[in-house]
């Protein structure tokens, strides 16, 4: 399989909700024409590069809090690389050890600063929410949380780093059947073992799956993943829009409470459509405001009538 990790002329789906280490405020919906697949922008990664100094302390003898962060990072795990990208809950860069250290190398998420009006114990609980959640998951398919360090106020996150978004390799246009057959299967692997820990991702997409140089798929960006089930306790039904329009479950644009777990499996065969036709089936799974949806709803009624609720 070609895994070039190159974008096209095609944007990618802007998020509805972002993570607890994002923008609070609510994004726009997606604008994405249905002929192509647009990945995220609010709460998500743009690949662009983004300095990281205050350009105040280049030309002064004195190392700032944030460059002496860095230090103590560098001195832990290796030399600073590239910038992967950036979003509004923080900026990505590559992190790689020497080669008499094993030469590993880490993707480190810094954490956006607290915001004026935020409280020091709100925004830690943002801040480490997703490393809560990514340190307790330990799967193939899921991408490894290694650690989260806090130093001088700042919080960075370290991850195992995978090289290739899946988004650019199935805008490449080179994966046969059986490789997209086996890249589900993967994704499948991922999502029925956060549910069987009782986590559902809610945000699942083309952009929040990576793969290793061995074509090994993982899931990323926990960031709103929710509990939907405590041992000895009741399933928890979820509320709220979060997610990306094109991938969202049709449920989620209602008001009412719907099952994580089920808007996940409906995200992963919108995941699967667009590796097949490297196109989203519609812009929003909303028949008053998408013909397409309509479309798909008026041909396949059954699939529009509700379940009688569980007695």
């Amino acid at each position: 399989m070609r895994k070039d990790n190159q974008k096209g002329a095609i944007k990618q789906s802007k998020d509805r909700t972002p993570s607890p280490a994002s923008s609070s405020h609510s994004p726009t919906s997606t604008t994405t024409d249905s002929s192509s697949i647009a990945p995220s922008s609010e709460g998500g990664i743009h690949y662009k590069h983004v300095s990281t100094r205050n350009s105040n302390n280049n030309h002064s003898g004195i190392l700032s809090l944030h460059d002496a962060t860095q230090a103590h990072l560098s001195k832990k795990y290796g030399k600073w690389g590239r910038v992967l990208g950036s979003g509004a809950g923080g900026t990505v860069r590559l992190i790689k050890a020497s080669t008499k250290n094993g030469g590993n190398i880490f993707a480190v998420k810094e954490f956006r600063p607290k915001r004026n009006g935020e409280t020091e114990k709100e925004y830690q609980k943002k801040v480490t929410a997703e490393f809560c959640v990514g340190s307790t998951l330990k799967h193939a398919n899921i991408i490894e949380t290694v650690d989260i360090v806090c130093d001088h106020g700042h919080y960075y996150e370290v991850m195992e780093y995978a090289p290739f978004d899946l988004f650019s390799v199935v805008m490449s246009g080179k994966m046969c059947r059986p490789e997209i057959y086996c890249v589900f299967r993967q994704i499948c692997d991922g999502v029925e073992y956060l549910h069987e820990m009782g986590l559902a991702h809610r945000d699942l997409k083309l952009d929040n799956c990576v793969m290793t140089s061995e074509n090994v798929v993982k899931l990323i960006d926990f960031g709103t993943a929710t509990v939907f089930h405590y041992p000895g306790k009741a399933h928890t039904p979820a509320t709220g829009i979060v997610g990306s329009d094109p991938y969202l479950a049709p449920e989620v644009l209602s008001k009412d409470k719907y099952d994580p777990r089920k808007t996940d499996v409906w995200s992963v065969a919108i995941i699967f459509m667009c590796m097949v036709l490297r196109r989203f089936p519609w812009k929003i799974p909303d028949p008053k405001t998408d013909p397409s949806f309509r479309s798909f709803v008026a041909a396949h009624p059954d699939l529009s009538v509700m379940p009688p609720p569980k007695k």
